[in-house]
């Protein structure tokens, strides 16, 4: 009984993405982010996209999924360096504080592994563009909040990531 129910608990806590006609009939996913996704609207205006940014934080785990793939895709198919600098940001951000949650989506069979590098491509930028110090020690410190915040069993998919930001940032093994 105690092992159903910690892998009910772990089960619970899934990132798994469901079909996206789920979350475009979902009333609590934001109409901003379905008519992103659907094509409708393009993703130029910064204060829309920063708020599916946040709500990639959002404490709903239903919709926390489409929310991280939604900024995934927006950073994969966008081409506005300012909107994908904004993107990158937030991806750190979130990499930093929910390793377990990126990791899950990113990894899933079900989501694009360009995604991954998109992911590695703007957290790299993001580090580039905002490290006062030296880039080889802004690395580091993300990295480290990362591995602290991350489930033993996602290290080594959370090393990937962060390996393809080491090396987008062309900083070498030591």
């Amino acid at each position: 009984m105690i092992c159903l129910s910690v892998c009910v608990c772990y089960l619970s806590q899934a990132q798994e993405l469901k079909q996206t006609t789920y979350y475009m009939a979902l009333p609590s996913v934001s109409q901003a982010a379905k008519s992103i996704h659907s094509g409708a609207v393009k993703p130029a205006d910064d204060d829309v996209m920063n708020s599916i940014a946040d709500s990639m934080f959002t404490e709903n785990d239903d919709t926390r999924p489409f929310y991280i793939f939604l900024v995934s895709k927006v950073l994969y198919n966008t081409k506005d360096q300012q909107l994908k600098m904004s993107l990158g940001a937030a991806c750190r951000r979130y990499i930093q504080n929910n390793p377990d949650d990126a990791i899950q989506l990113l990894f899933s069979k079900t989501v694009k592994p360009a995604y991954k590098e998109a992911w590695a491509i703007a957290i790299a930028n993001d580090i580039d563009a905002n490290c006062d110090t030296v880039l080889k020690d802004c690395f580091k410190q993300s990295r480290l909040l990362a591995l602290e915040m991350c489930k033993s069993e996602n290290k080594d998919q959370l090393e990937i990531i962060y390996n393809q930001i080491r090396s987008r940032l062309h900083i070498a093994f030591r």
